[in-house]
């Protein structure tokens, strides 16, 4: 958080510009790979963000974020407690293609880079920082409210790869 609260104060100028700071927070469903090492069990994931305003549709959003998922028996590390979880630096781009940018649906897309860590219990954590991607759809319900849907891609070893969906609401200050 120490790292984070410099880079928020350093966007603040932005915000003269039409820029706005936001978070969001959500419930992550793993699929493939990381659903056999998480065994199913659903994380959690939070980020902040500036929303940058590039013409009239169009919203760029870096983001520092990151997703956590609790300890539990992985499918497929022989019977051993994993927790799994990721620190995120990534670049969003919205589109609105209605004529309002403060309410209604837009798409939303992310490319960046995650730092992956997998600790199993009684055994050697592992670290990696990989290319991550995503993209989904969102609904803006007010300038301070929306939702969005999303899934996600990014390997995290090369017999491991992340993917999974992910609902969760956005907050705009």
């Amino acid at each position: 958080m120490r790292r984070v609260l410099p880079l928020l104060l350093a966007a603040l100028p932005l915000c003269a510009q039409g820029a706005a700071l936001g978070a969001r927070v959500q419930a992550v469903i793993p699929m493939g790979d990381l659903r056999d090492l998480t065994n199913g069990q659903t994380g959690v994931g939070a980020g902040v963000f500036v929303e940058i305003p590039i013409g009239d549709a169009f919203r760029l959003r870096p983001t520092v974020g990151g997703q956590f998922y609790p300890k539990k028996t992985s499918a497929s590390v022989s019977g051993a407690e994993v927790t799994v979880s990721s620190v995120d630096f990534m670049l969003d781009a919205l589109w609105f293609p209605g004529e309002s940018t403060d309410q209604g649906p837009y798409l939303v897309g992310g490319v960046g880079g995650q730092m992956w860590r997998v600790s199993p219990s009684g055994g050697t954590a592992t670290s990696h920082t990989r290319l991550g991607v995503s993209g989904g759809i969102g609904y803006q319900f007010t300038s301070h409210l929306g939702l969005e849907a999303r899934a996600f891609w990014s390997p995290i070893e090369p017999s491991l790869t992340a993917t999974g969906l992910s609902l969760g609401g956005v907050v705009w200050f």
